[in-house]
């Protein structure tokens, strides 16, 4: 992954974290000039409701193919930067205010705002953010007037039918009840197929009545340390119904390994942005590969997740270094709005 394109994003995100900057899209601050959602007139009212992930997943896909795109990629990173936007609260009570400012939004400011939330979540979970890339990249792109209206047609749909309803809470449990990258590439998938071939994942009742079955194949729970592996990952589906199972029993999932090994590249994009949004914790790591032809992925995505960190400590330091620099030329324009600068002695 060539990440030169991404350096400015990442400034950006550091320069949130620092408090130089407000964070994306807090709808808190609606009257805030600094608020990249803020707009100049009072947004109408939006009108948005929490919806079955089938419902979800055929909207998204109708509004999307009805711009005249044919890529996946777009609409599923469009719902999952909506997923992974940081502003969340106690069963989501912020949602309905904070569709009415993103849905006013014209679409280069909704690629713009998607972009730097994926650059702060890059900071929080590179190794995670380096596979979603597959989805999310294209925020980095020029993107074609069909594609605009795109963004803008898939944020609306995935809006009105519930996606911060349904990912804005602020307990990871409440995040967790429903898979909607799943329904979405499903849906996506079957709009797509000119031989009439669709994306089919375990149902997720399928997988709630799994998750008690494999927990409970001795007589006490996992002990903390266990790491759960899944070969066939897909959307990490299987992951989500241990976890709630988990919590359901008054256990953390971050006290577990999450290994998810996947072929396709792009449903292990979904993986990755899952497991944040799920809250899987910091052991959760996701593999793109052929367990059959390479074997266990496992360690290879151990040792992709230390080097993403690590690279995110380097990028991080020159983000914040550029950051300094720019202050600093600031203060000094600030200082001489002629433009002379200081002089030195002859």
């Amino acid at each position: 992954m060539d990440h030169r394109d991404f350096f400015t994003r990442l400034a950006d995100a550091v320069a949130q974290r620092a408090g130089t900057t407000p964070e994306p899209a807090q709808p808190a601050n609606r009257d805030d000039s600094r608020c990249p959602e803020r707009t100049d007139t009072e947004a109408p009212h939006f009108p948005t409701s929490r919806r079955d992930g089938a419902a979800f997943g055929e909207a998204v896909a109708d509004a999307w193919f009805s711009c005249g795109s044919d890529r996946l990629d777009i609409p599923l990173g469009v719902v999952a930067a909506l997923a992974l936007h940081p502003a969340k609260s106690p069963n989501a009570a912020h949602a309905s205010g904070l569709a009415n400012l993103i849905a006013a939004q014209p679409a280069h400011t909704l690629v713009k705002n998607y972009a730097r939330i994926y650059a702060a979540t890059w900071l929080a979970r590179p190794d995670l953010m380096d596979v979603a890339t597959t989805i999310l990249r294209w925020t980095e792109e020029d993107l074609s007037e069909d594609e605009m209206r795109g963004v803008s047609a898939a944020t609306q749909a995935a809006l009105r039918f519930g996606v911060l309803q349904h990912t804005g809470d602020s307990n990871p449990s409440g995040r967790a009840n429903i898979d909607l990258l799943s329904w979405t590439i499903t849906h996506l998938r079957h709009h797509s197929s000119r031989k009439g071939l669709g994306e089919y994942h375990t149902p997720p009742d399928v997988t709630a009545l799994m998750a008690p079955l494999l927990l409970d194949n001795s007589v006490t729970s996992p002990e903390p340390g266990h790491v759960f592996n899944e070969p066939t990952a897909g959307t990490g589906g299987m992951f989500r119904s241990i976890a709630q199972d988990l919590r359901g029993r008054g256990l953390d999932p971050h006290a577990y390994g999450w290994v998810m090994q996947e072929l396709n590249p792009t449903a292990a994009a979904c993986a990755a942005v899952n497991a944040v949004i799920w809250d899987l914790g910091p052991e959760a790591v996701v593999v793109v590969g052929d367990i059959l032809s390479e074997g266990n992925l496992g360690q290879e995505a151990l040792a992709h997740q230390q080097e993403m960190h690590d690279f995110r400590n380097t990028m991080h330091d020159l983000a914040a270094f550029a950051l300094a620099i720019d202050t600093t030329r600031r203060l000094v324009d600030a200082l001489f709005p002629d433009g002379e600068g200081p002089k030195g002695e002859a």
